[in-house]
């Protein structure tokens, strides 16, 4: 059976609401010493070269907010990089109610209580109401850990916020889904990542996240324990705490593969006509 991207988004859309009203712009100076600029570039470069994990097998909260309605789902979620995930909204002895498989450009996603279970491609369009175009698919793991892929990444200028003690730079990628949008990037005195900001050409804030909490991990970089999403592009807001952590250990591929019992109906997604 087919069904619609429109189909499967309300089907969804408890489940994977994002974003909303984004937050105000930041307000910063431009660094003009050339000795503070040397010194802030660096810091940039320390925070991108840093040895980081490359996966993670956790429980967390997944909280949705919009239009005055909101919910919190318990959730186990393991996930790998580049773009591999696996998140089961789970009832409270442990069952998953909702699991959803994402690995290279396909993703499955059972939904147990009605034993209904959807195929599909990362391209849909339904993908792009969750996980906005610009975000590239292979970023995924980069925005979940709060790290920032620097490959084809132009620095373009760098700031300071001295209210909130903020080491901010202004970025854009030569190429792929974002290139041209300007981003936002703002390091606090430890060097970890607090705010990631994407703007459009008209330089709206489209998308945010904002990173805290951070815990330690095996390798350099540290790891936040609490992600809030937000953002024009999306339609809610979305936080993300990680309520346990297991290991930061590397999983099997096998593991993003969600098969579907031979009992369920299974439902082909695609784009609508």
């Amino acid at each position: 059976m087919r069904l619609s991207a429109r189909g499967v988004l309300w089907c969804c859309a408890g489940l994977f609401m994002l974003g909303g009203c984004a937050a105000k712009p930041p307000e910063t100076m431009e660094i003009s010493n050339s000795t503070e600029l040397k010194q802030a570039e660096s810091k940039l470069t320390q925070f991108l070269n840093q040895s980081c994990v490359t996966a993670i097998d956790c429980d967390v909260q997944f909280s949705w907010q919009a239009y005055g309605q909101g919910k919190t789902f318990s959730a186990t979620m393991q996930a790998m990089q580049p773009s591999s995930l696996r998140f089961a909204i789970i009832d409270p002895l442990g069952r998953p109610l909702i699991l959803l498989g994402a690995h290279g450009n396909h993703f499955t996603l059972t939904d147990n209580k009605k034993s209904i279970g959807y195929t599909g491609t990362m391209d849909l369009d339904v993908v792009k109401k969750f996980l906005p175009e610009f975000i590239p698919q292979e970023d995924i793991f980069y925005w979940l850990s709060g790290q920032v892929n620097s490959k084809n990444m132009q620095t373009i200028s760098s700031r300071v916020d001295t209210k909130e003690n903020l080491s901010w730079y202004e970025v854009m990628y030569t190429s792929g889904s974002s290139k041209d949008m300007k981003q936002m990037l703002a390091l606090n005195e430890k060097n970890q990542l607090v705010r990631h900001i994407v703007f459009d050409k008209d330089d709206d804030m489209q998308f945010e996240a904002k990173y805290s909490e951070y815990v330690k991990t095996p390798r350099a970089c540290s790891w936040p324990s609490r992600i809030e999403f937000s953002g024009d592009a999306l339609q809610a807001d979305l936080t993300l705490v990680f309520s346990e952590i297991v290991n930061f250990n590397p999983i099997d591929k096998k593991r993003f593969q969600v098969s579907i019992p031979p009992h369920f109906e299974v439902r082909k997604v695609v784009n609508e006509r």
